[in-house]
């Protein structure tokens, strides 16, 4: 089994997509976003889930279609598991933004307000937690996220991660951190996504 970093599979099965075909979501869309944070696993949205397929087997990744409360293509590259998923909500594939993986690697993120309404789709713990932390971080989409949570009745469990003051800690220790680092002219960090997880993410509270 080979082992490969969370970006280098991004940039592969994207690449197999094509790059106007496909955003990245997911746990590494919240660290393009700002919030960067554990995963384990990578996920993409495509424009056409049958088109998709079939390049990817095209390209040497072979995937297994799941049927659940929706549709979506999974697959492994070495040991990283690559889900990719149908809009789910709408997309604005208009507004996708182009990140930076360094060494000229570039791949194509939703845009914050299509990873909200994701993160609201999906509903859990976790995905709330993200939701407030990206709202903290861009305090301008903060009453756009609350309004959509009324159209997914949870804006309440949404306002109480808004309030979470361990989640504030987080991210003003981030921030602390990003204005020394600012303050001595160090070197920036090496462009990352996601702090790899082995088994599960660092936080999953409930």
């Amino acid at each position: 089994m080979t082992s490969n970093s969370l970006e280098d599979v991004a940039i592969r099965v994207a690449a197999a997509l094509g790059e106007d075909e496909c955003v990245l979501i997911g746990g590494l869309a919240v660290g393009a976003h700002g919030y960067v944070r554990a995963t384990t696993d990578v996920d993409f949205v495509v424009r056409d889930l049958d088109a998709a397929s079939k390049r990817l087997r095209e390209q040497g990744l072979p995937v297994e279609r799941f049927r659940g409360g929706f549709t979506c293509l999974r697959g492994m590259l070495g040991d990283v598991r690559f889900d990719v998923l149908p809009p789910l909500v709408p997309i604005r594939w208009d507004r996708a933004i182009t990140v930076s993986l360094g060494e000229g690697a570039t791949i194509r993120v939703v845009d914050l307000e299509g990873l909200i309404r994701l993160k609201l789709k999906a509903g859990g713990p976790k995905d709330l937690m993200d939701i407030a932390a990206l709202v903290l971080r861009h305090p301008e989409h903060q009453e756009r996220a609350q309004e959509l949570a009324v159209a997914y009745r949870i804006r309440d469990k949404l306002d109480i991660w808004l309030r979470d003051p361990r989640l504030k800690a987080e991210l003003a220790d981030a921030r602390s951190e990003e204005t020394e680092r600012r303050r001595r002219r160090e070197p920036p960090i090496p462009p990352t996504l996601a702090r790899r997880a082995k088994k599960k993410v660092d936080r999953n509270r409930k």
